[in-house]
């Protein structure tokens, strides 16, 4: 009697094997035809690395970088340590975000505020919660005569800055960063600011 030997199966790997052969060879004329636009060239990569922001942050040739500093959102008012003069230019860069009230997150602003004006700020006619200076000159110094205390008799000029602005200053005096709020206590978050002096100003 011949015996016949019985056909060996394929295991199964050896099969997933085959049916990828055969349908990366039926999208072949797919992929080929698709171009050169489906594969990013060496310009698009290098691009994405780059932050967006790095060429706004360029600093131009006639401004001199003079400090960096952080703006607490709970400080009205935070002394850069500059003492400037009447006319100097200064140009003031802002990032960052605070949050109007403590715990709120649709009181959250960046430099520029948050889109509500009152009364009760430093610039009423400015957004609540936006990045503003002022610059402080003291006349003099005097003591109540009944309670004892130092009475400061001062000249100040508040203005806007928000994310960015060139400002002329108005006066002699200290230069100070603050938010535009009289009621700080319950806010969170903070600013960084570059400053910089405008050359020849």
């Amino acid at each position: 009697m011949t015996r016949y030997a019985r056909p060996a199966q394929r295991p199964a790997s050896a099969l997933l094997v085959l049916l990828a052969a055969t349908a990366a060879l039926a999208l072949w004329p797919l992929i080929s035809q698709a171009g050169p636009e489906a594969k990013p060239g060496p310009a698009s990569v290098s691009n994405a690395a780059v932050p967006a922001q790095e060429s706004s942050q360029s600093v131009p040739p006639d401004l001199e970088p003079v400090k960096q500093m952080t703006v607490s959102g709970v400080s009205n008012w935070t002394d850069t340590g500059l003492d400037v003069v009447e006319g100097q230019e200064y140009v003031v860069r802002a990032t960052g975000g605070i949050s109007l009230q403590r715990g709120n997150p649709t009181a959250y602003c960046g430099p520029d505020g948050y889109d509500l004006k009152t009364a009760q700020q430093p610039l009423p006619d400015r957004n609540i919660g936006a990045l503003v200076g002022r610059v402080v000159l003291l006349i003099s110094v005097e003591k109540d005569p009944e309670t004892k205390k130092e009475i400061r008799n001062e000249r100040i000029e508040v203005f806007y800055i928000g994310s960015e602005s060139r400002v002329m200053m108005p006066l002699k005096g200290r230069f100070f960063l603050g938010i535009n709020e009289n009621v700080a206590g319950d806010n969170s978050g903070e600013f960084k600011a570059s400053i910089f002096r405008v050359k020849n100003s």
